[in-house]
């Protein structure tokens, strides 16, 4: 039985050496695996810190181009309300041309040479004064 004892012996420290080089090789794997994971989450970290630069990025490039976009509108809503002002001017302007041209058609020669102009052509000229231009037509009287 001694032999038989020592064999088992012999066998079960084969079989325990066999079990630690089994659990040595467990044991790297699993230190790989961890090693491994620990790569995988960083890299994991990076891509989604990198995404989202990249989100903000896009976010911000749009709100940059809606601003200018705004801008643009703004631009343009003021340049047509001028131009509708202007347009406006230009129409109460033509309408009271247009009714002095009448005013000096009826005028009579006498008034002419007495220099007694329409009264329209005075409305035009304390209205449109900055153009200055109809200062030779106007009564002194009228404009002091």
């Amino acid at each position: 039985m001694s032999e038989d004892l020592e064999n088992e012996l012999k066998n079960m420290r084969l079989e325990l050496i066999q079990r630690k080089s089994d659990i040595k090789l467990i044991e790297e794997k699993l230190e790989y695996c961890q090693n491994r994971l620990l790569d995988i989450r960083n890299e994991k970290y990076d891509l989604q810190k990198q995404i989202n630069e990249y989100e903000t990025l896009d976010i911000k490039t749009k709100l940059e181009e809606a601003i200018i976009l705004k801008n643009d509108f703004l631009k343009q809503k003021h340049r047509l309300e001028i131009t509708k002002e202007l347009l406006d001017d230009s129409r109460d302007e033509i309408i009271l041309l247009r009714e002095i041209i009448e005013d000096f058609k009826n005028l009579a020669i006498f008034d002419f040479i007495r220099k007694k102009y329409p009264e329209s052509l005075n409305q035009h000229y304390i209205k449109y004064e900055k153009y200055s231009k109809y200062e030779k037509y106007s009564n002194d009287n009228n404009h002091k």
